[in-house]
């Protein structure tokens, strides 16, 4: 008897230019704009400059594009 534990929570790297700067847990099923201002959230004071672009890769990763 084995029993599976399923989480509806998932973690994620957020990553500014490339470089992974923290890691996040979010829903599975979450919005592309909700993934992306918790993302945003979590860097806080680290994330600066201009946004060019934002990146989700829903399972994998939150990437954001500044300059």
């Amino acid at each position: 008897y084995t029993t599976l534990f399923r989480s509806d929570e998932i973690e994620i790297a957020v990553q500014i230019n490339g470089k992974t700067k923290t890691v996040i847990s979010i829903a599975k099923d979450i919005a592309k704009e909700d993934a992306i201002a918790a993302g945003k959230a979590a860097l806080g004071d680290k994330l600066s400059g201009n946004i060019i672009k934002e990146i989700y890769v829903p399972g994998r990763i939150i990437n954001i594009v500044a300059k």
